[in-house]
């Protein structure tokens, strides 16, 4: 009998869903690869034929960027990544700025109920993106009514 994981890992591979995993992986460590400063102004889009397209927020920071491209993909080789491109664009929003935006439209009661909601999840990051998820749901409700 195959573990779980070499099932996966193959149904990935077959599948060409292996750069999620990567770029997930990327986008969770990305503050410790590139930094601070850098990982405000840019967020890991996507990888194609191991090229990571990273959109950059301004035309300033791409310019500034451009001359740290090999510098960059010498810290993404361990992710097989080979190169970098630069794309204008909005960044997304992430999971801590939704829950902010969102705990501060909720009342205690709120609050204890999504807590209560998500105790039993063992998986840290996993219940930290259900309290987001329903955290956001709330506050757009309460914003709706």
């Amino acid at each position: 009998m195959q573990p779980l994981r070499s099932i996966l890992g193959k149904f990935a591979k077959d599948f060409g869903l292996e750069g999620g995993a990567v770029l997930n992986a990327i986008r969770k460590k990305w503050v410790d690869i590139v930094g601070q400063p850098i990982s405000i102004h840019t967020f890991p889009d996507v990888i194609k034929a191991k090229t990571l397209t990273l959109i950059v927020d301004t035309p300033q920071w791409m310019h500034h960027l451009s001359f740290f491209k090999e510098e960059l993909s010498e810290k993404l080789k361990p992710y097989n990544v080979d190169g970098i491109r630069f794309r204008l664009g909005k960044l997304p929003r992430t999971v801590k700025e939704v829950h902010d935006e969102a705990e501060l439209t909720l009342t205690d009661e709120d609050l204890r109920y999504v807590e209560n909601t998500v105790k039993n999840i063992k998986d840290e990051e996993l219940k930290e993106k259900f309290r987001a998820l329903i955290m956001h749901g709330l506050a757009k409700r309460k914003k709706e009514d």
